[in-house]
Formats: C-alpha cells, sequence, structure tokens
C-alpha cells in the first residue's frame, strides 16, 4: 500500500479508494452467515473479511447504521462464532442483490484472535 503525504488531495475523505481508506487488508471468502437485525434473521454471504470489518451479500437489505449480529463459521477456526457490527455502506452485490459492509464493534479477545488466525491461513 502506498503513503501518502498529508495535503494530497487522494487522502481526503470522500476522494480516497476504497483499499486506501481500510485499516486492514481483506481477503475474498464464500462462506455462508446468519445475519440477525431489528429481530429478524436472515441468511446471507461472507464475500470478504478482515480484522475489524466485513462485506457481505444477501436477498435482505439492511439500512446505512444498522447494528446487526453476524453468526459465521470461519473455516479452519474452531466453530461457530457471533460477531456484532454496524452497517457503514450499502451497495448492489455481485452474488446477491444487496450487499453491505458491517463495521465490527467490540469484538472479544477470543473472537479477535480467531479473524486473526483465519487471516493468517489465507497466506497473509
Amino acid at each position: 500500500m502506498t503513503t501518502r503525504p498529508e495535503n494530497d488531495p487522494a487522502t481526503e475523505k470522500g476522494s480516497a479508494s476504497p483499499a486506501e481508506r481500510r485499516r486492514q487488508p481483506r481477503f475474498d471468502v464464500d462462506v455462508s452467515v446468519r445475519l440477525t437485525s431489528g429481530g429478524v434473521s436472515f441468511a446471507g454471504l461472507l464475500c470478504d473479511i478482515c480484522r475489524d470489518a466485513a462485506w457481505v451479500e444477501s436477498q435482505r437489505s439492511c439500512a446505512l447504521g444498522e447494528q446487526v449480529a453476524m453468526a459465521v463459521e470461519l473455516p479452519g477456526t474452531g466453530g461457530p462464532m457471533m460477531i456484532e457490527g454496524r452497517v457503514t455502506r450499502v451497495a448492489p452485490g455481485e452474488r446477491a442483490p444487496n450487499g453491505m459492509a458491517i463495521l465490527f464493534s467490540d469484538l472479544s479477545p477470543m473472537v479477535a484472535t480467531r479473524i486473526d488466525f483465519f487471516v493468517a491461513l489465507q497466506g497473509y
């Protein structure tokens, strides 16, 4: 990743590419998840993940800012886990009609370690 000078226009809010705004590298995955928001539970597909966020696609849409819980089992990490977060971006999906970026909140040390382990398994 390239670092830019502080006054470079490409680093100003709204003008940096998504990859430049990300704090952690993301890895493509193809894992079924179960999302819950507003008392409604529905299926989704985890398309990419990093330590602090994920991109999920689903038949159902969530609103920007909506709180969600995601039940997921990342391969090789020891079983299912629950991750809570907030929808920070919505856009059409590539594999389902609706896509959403979920920024994780209050990760327990165990869940954070399991995500880190999964990322390490991806070869980073």
